[in-house]
């Protein structure tokens, strides 16, 4: 008999947190026999790094049909054209559902509330399935990616909610009313990969690349330049810092920003009208992001709001001590008061001065640092965070594993 597949729901397969981390996971998944299937609602970078684990479905087409010029004409002439759009997405909704049907789903394992829309609308045929929800965001995003009714609709569905921090479980069980006894703290950082991988990185790129001097001490932000993400609070922090420590040869560094996002132009001129176009780098997304952070001395987490980051987990790993805000989501529960500074939130000057303090102290950096690994290693162990996952799995949709994981 076949067994009963998982179903996992990404929003689409760019290279930001919550899609890295369901990679991570699905990997891990993967080589205990678990049996699954990936709905993937948009395309990205990750998309060939999914399927190499395994099947999917996609909810768009790289080459959807559409009318041609001549009969697109032709159909808009005599009203047409609003019935084949409309019958061209029956043909797709048919599509999809015949190949998720397919796939003997037994479980339904949501991952960001970004799939709040897809739930509600698309998967109604799977809505008798036990259904298990990995939360990512906290207030602002819950705004951004996702409308009120898909969102309740989601949370009244969900039978076992999965949260990235404490910070973040307990926004969505006071403002949504979600049982606790049903929601679990849960993130993971593959750390054998993630050592095996800066094995092979290239550790004089950021030097090579922005011809920085060999004996910078680099500070570094991270992620999709946004708002949220306190690009222009980095740059502020910066200013402070570079004004103050004089000729020493500090670098900011942010890697994830590029053109293609709104904000990019101003933060950019921010940094150009404060004359430190030489000295805060502007780096476009990349596949080659651990390179980077490999050469941080410090993490600076600018975020207003960001509910525990995969750079946070991958710089403590790396022996690299962050500042980040209070109330800002889930990295003090990490940093704490050892591996590097906790601050009230968006207070500028107080982070200055948190920086400041670690840049004139490289063995107080290394101090933090190597706290932070021995916590990352000690509270988020790979093997011990993908048992737990499958722990709450097996609640819904009794699995056979193999022996060795058993």
């Amino acid at each position: 008999m076949e067994h009963k597949k998982i179903l996992f729901v990404s929003h689409d397969a760019n290279r930001a947190g919550s899609q890295l981390l369901l990679l991570q996971l699905l990997r891990l998944l993967k080589e205990r026999g678990i049996p699954m299937h990936l709905l993937l609602c948009s395309g990205g970078v990750l998309e060939d790094e999914f399927a190499e684990v395994t099947t999917i479905t996609r909810l768009y087409q790289d080459n959807q049909t559409s009318p041609g010029f001549i009969s697109g004409r032709i159909l808009r002439k005599i009203k047409l054209q609003k019935l084949y759009a409309e019958h061209s997405a029956q043909r797709e909704n048919d599509r999809i559902i015949g190949e998720l049907e397919a796939q003997n789903i037994g479980l339904v394992f949501v991952n960001s509330i970004a799939n709040a829309e897809v739930y509600y609308e698309t998967l109604r045929f799977l809505h008798h399935l036990p259904m298990v929800l990995f939360v990512h965001e906290l207030a602002m995003s819950a705004r951004i990616y996702t409308h009120e009714k898909h969102l309740n609709f989601l949370l009244k569905k969900t039978d076992h909610l999965i949260a990235v921090s404490k910070a973040v479980a307990n926004f969505y069980v006071k403002k949504y009313d979600f049982p606790s006894q049903h929601v679990s703290t849960f993130t993971l950082i593959d750390h054998d990969h993630i050592d095996e991988r800066v094995t092979q990185v290239q550790t004089n790129l950021l030097e090579r690349t922005y011809k920085i001097p060999d004996d910078a001490i680099v500070i570094g932000g991270c992620g999709n330049a946004e708002w949220r993400k306190g690009n222009d609070i980095f740059n502020w922090i910066a200013r402070n810092v570079i004004s103050k420590t004089g000729p020493l040869p500090v670098y900011f560094v942010w890697v994830g920003a590029g053109p293609q996002h709104e904000i990019y132009e101003l933060i950019e001129s921010d940094i150009r009208v404060m004359g430190l176009s030489d000295r805060i780098i502007l780096i476009p997304p990349t596949p080659q992001a651990l390179d980077y952070i490999n050469r941080f001395d410090i993490l600076l987490l600018s975020s207003r709001e960001d509910p525990y980051p995969l750079v946070v987990l991958e710089a403590a790993l790396l022996e690299i001590p962050v500042v980040c805000f209070e109330d800002a989501g889930g990295s003090p529960e990490l940093i704490e008061t050892d591996a590097g500074f906790v601050v009230p939130y968006l207070d500028i000057n107080a982070a200055s001065e948190a920086v400041i303090k670690l840049v004139l102290d490289p063995g107080l950096r290394q101090l933090m640092g190597e706290k932070g690994r021995k916590k990352v290693l000690e509270r988020h162990n790979a093997e011990k965070s993908v048992g737990n996952i499958e722990a709450i799995i097996q609640k819904y949709l009794p699995l056979i594993v193999s022996e060795q994981h058993n």
